[in-house]
């Protein structure tokens, strides 16, 4: 029988309105490199970004890079720290993104 109290699981999106939440995952950055340090971290969870803002800095034992925003919106997750490492198609962040253009909202 199933546990009593046992509470329904949530929708993982969509629930709240608002925009759409993007995975900003870490791409191939060539050389045959699998996995990269994160080594500095420029955002958190609740700052906005835009398109183009540097996020965070890798490295691995042959490139050091900054990566860019290719979203503009509110970083909701941000599961890595500095000195973490991470593998490519990691998702190093979560990006809200408004569906309408601006970000402030209007009283009628």
């Amino acid at each position: 029988a199933p546990a009593p109290g046992k509470a329904p699981a949530a929708p993982a999106s969509g629930a709240g309105g608002g925009g759409a939440v993007r995975e900003f995952k870490l791409a191939d950055i060539g050389e045959g490199i699998a996995e990269v340090q994160l080594t500095e971290c420029f955002v958190k969870v609740g700052d906005m970004v835009k398109e183009m803002d540097n996020l965070c800095a890798v490295e691995s034992d042959k490139a050091s890079v900054e990566l860019t925003s290719p979203y503009t919106g509110k970083v909701v997750k941000a599961p890595w720290k500095v000195g973490d490492t991470v593998k490519v198609g990691a998702t190093l962040f979560e990006i809200e993104t408004s569906g309408g253009g601006g970000a402030a909202c209007r009283t009628a």
